[in-house]
């Protein structure tokens, strides 16, 4: 069967805008997909065109915008190209506490992306459990800018201002509970017979294949390759952080969740 399909769901806070971007023509046997054809729409939104005839500061804003669920880190990539632009050098403490967020920034990306897939699969409750986990992060967000989404907090030659007091003792006081939360979220769906008839061998791809379709990050290291920026071609202070890398072996897209 020959299915058109457009993105409809009305879960994320971009979804109204997705519905004109993403069409897949799709053939199913089933609930297998056999093949997909994707239309990317209406995604450019001239970004490059409008900071033109801006300073770089006023800039900045755009890039929020461009990533709903990693701001800070669309904030920090175009600053570290005008700060490699004009050979600027920022403070250490900087950029101590970019990585700081960056890493933040990274666990919101992650909650989003398995507790949304786990809601399209049928299970509401690690939805519900991880949105109020990261309503924390948002907090912190709004601690350091104002702001809870639009941040405009990592800028072209540090950072918007300094950490206000206690905000470390409360990211400490975060990172101490959610080791719970996350035990609680894998006991739900890592051995349930649903996730696992969803996701198991779906999505398989070999090492070979995904170096030839250019795949990167998380995808990549699902095929067993070592690729993490951080590691190999290091920024900020990442250098002299000592941390682990997970990868899997054959790219099924349950071990990408895992």
């Amino acid at each position: 069967m020959q299915l058109k399909w457009h993105v409809l769901v009305l879960k994320e806070v971009w979804a109204k805008e997705l519905s004109s971007w993403l069409n897949l023509v799709l053939e199913l046997n089933g609930e297998r997909v056999l093949y997909a054809d994707p239309h990317i729409g209406l995604l450019h939104r001239g970004t490059e065109k409008f900071i033109e005839v801006k300073p770089y500061i006023h800039s900045l804003p755009y890039f929020d915008r461009l990533d709903y669920v990693s701001m800070m880190a669309q904030e920090h990539a175009y600053s570290l190209g005008i700060e490699k632009l004009f050979n600027y050098h920022v403070t250490k403490r900087s950029k101590f506490i970019r990585v700081l967020f960056l890493e933040i920034t990274r666990i919101l990306n992650h909650i989003m992306s398995l507790t949304t897939h786990a809601l399209d699969v049928g299970a509401l409750t690690p939805f519900l459990w991880g949105f109020e986990e990261r309503e924390k992060l948002m907090l912190m967000y709004e601690k350091v800018s104002g702001a809870r989404m639009h941040a405009a907090y990592i800028r072209p030659g540090g950072i918007h201002q300094d950490l206000p007091l206690y905000l470390l003792n409360d990211i400490y006081a975060f990172c101490d509970t959610f080791e719970y939360r996350l035990k609680e979220i894998e006991e739900l769906l890592s051995n349930n017979r649903i996730w696992k008839q969803r996701l198991l061998n779906v999505g398989v791809s070999t090492a070979l294949r995904a170096k030839n379709f250019g795949f990167s990050g998380v995808l990549l290291r699902s095929t067993g390759i070592k690729w993490d920026l951080r590691k190999n071609t290091p920024y900020e202070i990442y250098k002299n952080l000592d941390f682990y890398v997970p990868i899997s072996c054959n790219g099924g897209y349950l071990l990408l969740l895992n």
